[in-house]
């Protein structure tokens, strides 16, 4: 089960302190649950959570009215397009007002993405975004890898196999990229930071070993044990239909005052 925004006017009579004090606590409640794009914190009391969510949820669609084509919240919550913490802020219930000024600036950012007018951040971005799912794909591969130690099978005895084995336990960590940074205000202020280009280019040799040794493990096993590659590498400046199509679908809500609900 996704996460989706829902189209959803204010109720006549709604206090709007209520509704954004209610917003807010909501969004907290999808975090700890883990429904986000985040992984649930540790600690967290999921039984108790759970139970302040449905409070929390049931007090706040009284504050609305519910109704339309829903759409996931992933096309902004994990789209690599977008400033992690625009990412991260997308998973919550946006009234009208709120929604009219995230709209504009999700539209703008991604006309100034296609446009290549902040390609500086976006450097910065993908070799964060792409760091961190090579770390995870290693540690995907090394796992695979470690598991198939005692066996007696045909194929784990073959030296193809075992090269490409201690090849992919071999392998180095995975570049540490620091967070971009703040996005820019404008594409006039986006600007180069010291070591971004050197970040990059680390990654890009770490994805070529890493795929390297994923290739040959994956020759020299049985489908079960085989592994993928991270999920995304694409362009961040390439076009997107699903945004696109989002954008049309949000500009459709926010042009009749109403704004979406967090539907979890």
């Amino acid at each position: 089960m996704g996460v989706d925004w829902v189209p959803a006017a204010v109720r006549d009579g709604a206090d709007p302190r209520e509704l954004a004090s209610l917003a807010a606590e909501h969004a907290r409640l999808v975090r700890l649950l883990g429904l986000t794009s985040r992984p649930r914190p540790a600690g967290t009391d999921e039984d108790a959570a759970a139970r302040r969510f449905r409070d929390v949820d049931r007090r706040l669609r009284e504050l609305l009215l519910v109704d339309g084509r829903p759409f996931r919240v992933m096309v902004v919550g994990r789209n690599p397009r977008f400033p992690p913490e625009w990412r991260d802020a997308a998973w919550t219930t946006l009234p009208p007002r709120e929604a009219v000024e995230a709209y504009g600036r999700w539209r703008g950012w991604y006309e100034d993405v296609r446009a290549g007018r902040v390609r500086h951040y976006l450097r910065r971005l993908r070799a964060w975004d792409t760091a961190r799912d090579l770390a995870e794909a290693q540690r995907e591969l090394a796992d695979a890898a470690r598991a198939t130690e005692g066996r007696a099978n045909a194929w784990a005895r073959k030296p193809r196999f075992l090269r490409a084995r201690e090849d992919v336990l071999a392998l180095p960590p995975a570049p540490s990229v620091p967070p971009p940074g703040p996005a820019p205000g404008s594409a006039e202020e986006d600007r180069p930071q010291p070591g971004q280009d050197e970040r990059w280019e680390a990654v890009v040799h770490h994805a070529e070993l890493l795929g390297a040794a994923q290739r040959a493990f994956n020759r020299s096993v049985p489908s079960g044990l085989r592994r993928g590659w991270p999920p995304w590498d694409g362009d961040t400046g390439a076009e997107d239909p699903w945004l696109e199509e989002f954008f049309d679908w949000m500009g459709a809500v926010v042009r009749t005052g109403r704004g979406l609900y967090l539907w979890a």
